[in-house]
């Protein structure tokens, strides 16, 4: 004997079940905001002198950049740099190109550019700033800081 249910009924006791994986693997703005201040700062550190490093994140502000619209993340850092004797602070810019998944449920990002005290590397409107090596040095830092 072969027991029936209602469509209805199999539908909404499937989307109950799966409800529970939908909220875990939602990404929010906060988490995605800390991935992208987590890729500026290894791009910053990328461009280091050898033997600074980012001793600390002293401010933070996280925006949609003007003139770019959505799909664009401004992170602008103020970091003190060291290299291990003399502590300074500087300002810092990165912008992000970046996406979420359907329902929020993943987050992309790769870099657009990166402002080093008015040395910008990436792209600034149609035309690319610095060079290849450079570009790719700031790449390749920032996906492996994004991946972690």
């Amino acid at each position: 004997m072969m027991i029936r249910t209602k469509p209805a009924k199999t539908f909404t006791l499937t989307l109950l079940a799966g409800l529970p994986l939908l909220l875990t693997g939602c990404v929010d703005r906060e988490t995605a905001d800390a991935r992208l201040i987590k890729g500026c700062k290894a791009g910053i550190e990328a461009f280091l002198y050898e033997g600074d490093r980012v001793e600390k994140i002293v401010s933070k502000t996280l925006r949609t950049p003007t003139g770019l619209g959505s799909g664009y993340r401004e992170v602008m850092l103020n970091a003190t740099i060291t290299d291990g004797f003399h502590p300074h602070d500087e300002d810092y810019t990165c912008i992000f190109m970046e996406e979420f998944g359907p329902f929020q449920m993943s987050h992309r990002a790769s870099i657009y550019n990166i402002d080093l005290g008015g040395r910008i590397i990436g792209q600034k409107g149609y035309e690319i700033q610095g060079n290849l090596k450079d570009m790719q040095k700031l790449t390749k830092a920032v996906n492996d800081a994004l991946k972690q």
